[in-house]
């Protein structure tokens, strides 16, 4: 334990920074896990958030939240590419038989 004033201070700045830093690391844990269980825009939007908070609070390096969501990005494109897309099929509306043909005369 310390004995100066100032490392006292100090040791109780540290605690409330830790619990600031685990609950940031906590969103982020969790941001990626749900975006691993349903990999959809809006997950992946709330993941880019957290990971940006994350970055800017210096809790994790800039660099590995920028690898973290390119990585997330591929994912998602590629879900996308290999999921089977939905076939729309267009109904022919009943059309009137106008006469479409212009008359003899050059216009």
């Amino acid at each position: 334990m310390p004995v100066i004033k100032g490392a006292k201070k100090k040791l109780r700045a540290d605690q409330r920074k830790r619990a600031v830093n685990i609950r940031v690391k906590r969103m982020v844990r969790d941001a990626l896990k749900k975006f691993d269980d349903q990999a959809t825009p809006a997950s992946l939007s709330e993941a880019y958030s957290v990971l940006d908070t994350a970055a800017k609070k210096n809790i994790i390096p800039k660099k590995r939240a920028d690898r973290k969501k390119a990585r997330l990005a591929a994912t998602l494109t590629r879900s996308i590419k290999s999921s089977p897309k939905k076939v729309v099929t267009h109904t022919n509306k009943p059309t009137s038989k106008k006469s479409t043909k212009r008359s003899g005369k050059n216009v």
